[in-house]
């Protein structure tokens, strides 16, 4: 038997074939071994979503403002079951953006991991984000106030409110910090506001169309003081008349009640103002009569005690009179002329006068001038206007408008 080993073993051919055997042998161990760890990891491979994972962002904070970070994203993990939910639950890996190198404006930048298994396959949703890397400037604004005017009590006002501190410091991009149109401190309240009153305010930036910023301020809050008060002045009445009375009808007098008013509103404003104009509308008067009219407030002021006023008109109605027997005077006429009256012959005239009765009640013929003017006529017949010289407010009538005259030479 040990001589039939040695005569194989002398053989050549032997020996490859059994080469060949050991080496199929071993190909077969092989991949029975791998087709079993590959069947062992399928069956136990788990995937996981991790959301709102928060996004560190490296950069150099001291001289760079960084916008366009998202505050969180979402990661998918896929591997074997115990590490993904272990992964899941601690959250102990970290999500960044490294703009260290960053370049200012604006650019594309990839999400990175670290800190997580390499055995898990990961998937950062979204994977990349465009960010503004810009120029740090920190600039100081003055604060304005902003509050709702309306729950101001009727009559009140606002002087300048108080804040403090009265300036903040702006920090952001420069781009941004170049559109800032308000910093204010807006006070939040839907109480009445009757006195002066005190509360903190959250500083707000916002540009010209009214858009929040992103910028950060320091100090964030400020307190707001707001002093309320009422400032008043007492002025006079003074009535304006306005349309025109009925025909027949005369306005004798337009009395206030009240002579003197009190208006409200900022000081420098009702300081210039010296009195305040009553309208009152005649054009529907017949008869002595009792309005109320509301007060006309220039512009500025904010309100009055009291808001109408009230105001007795008194009036006259027209009446007529007739003054008869009215001597016609002569004007203008040469010294060495005469003239005579053709017509009418006795040179007078019936002069109707008309006016409210006061007035013309009290009136006579001396207080009316009734003349011709000859200056300039030549001898002979004539036909001239007739004037009339009367009192302010009468009304006056002709029986005629002009006279027949003869001029002629004084004999």
């Amino acid at each position: 038997m040990d001589k039939f080993f040695e005569r194989l073993m002398e053989s050549k051919w032997f020996v490859r074939l059994l080469a060949l055997t050991l080496a199929l042998l071993l190909y077969a161990t092989a991949y029975i071994d791998n087709q079993s760890a590959n069947l062992t990891f399928s069956s136990n491979t788990h995937s996981e979503t991790i959301e709102d994972v928060p996004v560190e962002v490296y950069y150099d904070e001291e001289n760079f403002v960084v916008t366009g970070v998202p505050v969180t994203v979402d990661v998918y993990i896929t591997g074997n079951y115990s590490i993904v939910q272990s992964t899941k639950n601690l959250r102990d890996f970290i999500v960044y953006l490294d703009l260290t190198e960053a370049k200012i404006g604006s650019q594309r930048v990839e999400f990175e991991i670290r800190d997580i298994s390499d055995k898990l396959q990961v998937r950062i949703e979204p994977s990349s984000v465009i960010v503004n890397v810009q120029e740090k400037v920190t600039k100081e604004f003055s604060v304005s106030v902003e509050f709702n005017t309306g729950l101001l009590e009727e009559g009140y006002i606002t002087e300048d409110p108080i804040v403090e501190p009265s300036t903040v410091n702006v920090t952001g991009g420069k781009d941004v910090i170049e559109q800032i149109s308000y910093v204010k401190a807006i006070i939040e309240t839907d109480e009445t506001i009757d006195e002066t009153f005190t509360n903190t305010a959250r500083i707000t930036v916002l540009d010209q169309n009214l858009n929040k910023l992103d910028v950060s301020v320091e100090p964030e809050q400020v307190e707001v003081t707001v002093p309320v008060i009422s400032p008043k002045k007492t002025v006079p009445v003074v009535i304006k008349q306005e349309g025109s009375p009925k025909e027949g009808i005369y306005i004798k007098s337009i009395e206030p009640v009240l002579e003197e008013i009190v208006i409200f509103g900022k000081k420098s404003v009702i300081e210039e103002i010296e009195q305040v104009e009553v309208p009152v509308d005649i054009s529907d008067i017949e008869e002595n009569t009792e309005l109320s009219v509301p007060v006309s407030l220039a512009e500025g002021v904010q309100g009055a005690t009291p808001e109408t006023i009230v105001v007795n008109i008194e009036v006259d109605k027209e009446v007529a009179k007739e003054l008869d027997g009215i001597p016609i005077n002569v004007n203008g006429l040469d010294e060495n002329l005469e003239s005579e009256f053709i017509s009418p012959s006795d040179g007078q005239v019936v002069l109707t006068i008309t006016g409210p009765s006061e007035t013309i009640d009290l009136l006579t013929e001396d207080d009316f001038d009734v003349y011709i003017d000859v200056d300039g006529l030549d001898l002979g017949e004539h036909e001239v206007n007739i004037n009339v010289n009367a009192p302010d407010d009468t009304n006056w009538e002709l029986n005629v408008d002009t006279v027949q005259i003869r001029i002629t030479e004084k004999t």
